[in-house]
């Protein structure tokens, strides 16, 4: 099993500069996967969509992109961490013991950052808020 170094980008138009990025650094085309769209979703629906749920009234224009990297050394890591931040990621996810056959699958790669998410829900610390019933008292003693 390898690691797999997962990236989030703004547009799906930077997948030709960052994918030369990765084989002018050493990764083969096998060692990389880009999740591209096999069809345009009208501006329009995105926008809407977006309106919808997050109430604003921004234009959304691109479709964003996703790319997974195996890698195996930390020089590989640290290679993959400076081509994301040149390329302005928006998220990053490092997965250890992940089949790289299983990355090809984008709803995978969902679900594992889904299981993530609520493990680092359920190890937060309880948080306790402690009331005076009483109000504020307007004697001060000293």
């Amino acid at each position: 099993m390898t690691s797999i170094i997962t990236g989030l980008f703004e547009s799906q138009s930077q997948s030709r500069k960052i994918s030369e990025d990765l084989e002018h650094a050493g990764f083969k085309d096998s060692n990389y996967i880009m999740y591209l769209h096999d069809h345009k979703v009208p501006k329009e629906v995105k926008t809407s969509i977006w309106n919808y749920f997050f109430g604003d009234h921004a234009e959304v224009e691109e479709e964003h992109l996703v790319i997974s990297v195996r890698v195996k050394t930390p020089e590989q890591i640290e290679s993959v961490n400076k081509i994301w931040s040149e390329n302005g990621v928006i998220q990053q996810n490092y997965y250890e013991n992940v089949k790289f056959g299983a990355a090809k699958s984008l709803d995978c790669l969902k679900r594992l950052v889904a299981l993530r998410a609520k493990a680092q829900i359920y190890q937060a610390p309880e948080i306790k808020i402690h009331e005076n019933p009483e109000g504020i008292n307007s004697e001060v003693v000293f």
